[in-house]
């Protein structure tokens, strides 16, 4: 019989894995949470939608008249889909006012900000009181609706909130303090008077403030010469 030289055994390519199974899980999974997200979404929509409607019903009918059906018109929405994102009327108030405070001092502080960082006292006083007039006389719903029904508000809502204009107010004590350090405020003046005379005639402006002869700005460097050098004549 006739031999044959062997050979060495040859690497066989193996065909490719073939890829996992899909369980069935992963995409049900995945569209679950984007249903999640979408909901969430829509739920933050309609609560801003609730709070811009709040305001805008607050600043005209005052707290007293106002409904939540009359919120829920201006919302699109119905009465009894307002409790799934407020527990209560007090609360929807509770939202509008901490916006309005919100934006009021964000102004201011963007105001201070905008100035050069070696800004002298007088002339960040000077900018947190364009600051807070502009945004108290731009029309915005909010800060309208917390001017027309804070003193209308349940004396323990009220009081809440009087504790948090007391937290905002603290920039403005600082601002005060450093300006009677420099020289620029009288010794026998209360700084607290100061601060509660300044800030409570920039707010009542809402109250008496049309468009004309004078711009918020211009209204401000009235204030501001007011503050600083009184009305007698030099």
């Amino acid at each position: 019989m006739a031999h044959t030289r062997s050979r060495a055994p040859q690497d066989v390519a193996l065909p490719p894995a073939p890829p996992p199974r899909n369980s069935g899980k992963s995409k049900p999974a995945a569209d679950d949470q984007r249903a999640a997200v979408r909901k969430l979404r829509k739920a933050e929509v309609t609560r801003s939608r609730i709070v811009d409607a709040a305001a805008h019903v607050f600043c005209r009918k005052g707290y007293a008249l106002t409904r939540l059906s009359d919120i829920a018109k201006r919302a699109r929405t119905q009465t009894g889909s307002i409790y799934y994102h407020f527990e209560s009327r007090e609360a929807i108030v509770a939202e509008v006012l901490r916006v309005a405070n919100q934006r009021t001092q964000d102004r201011v502080i963007d105001a201070i900000n905008a100035l050069q960082p070696d800004a002298d006292v007088r002339d960040r006083i000077t900018a947190a009181i364009h600051g807070h007039l502009e945004v108290v006389l731009a029309g915005d719903e909010y800060i309208a609706a917390h001017m027309r029904i804070f003193d209308q508000l349940p004396a323990r809502l009220r009081e809440r909130f009087l504790r948090v204009l007391d937290e905002n107010a603290q920039l403005w004590r600082a601002l005060l303090n450093e300006a009677r350090e420099e020289g620029l405020v009288r010794d026998d003046v209360d700084l607290s008077v100061i601060r509660l005379l300044l800030i409570g005639m920039m707010n009542w402006s809402v109250e008496w403030y049309r468009q004309g002869r004078l711009t918020p700005s211009q209204i401000a460097d009235q204030v501001t010469i007011l503050l600083f050098e009184g009305i007698r004549r030099r």
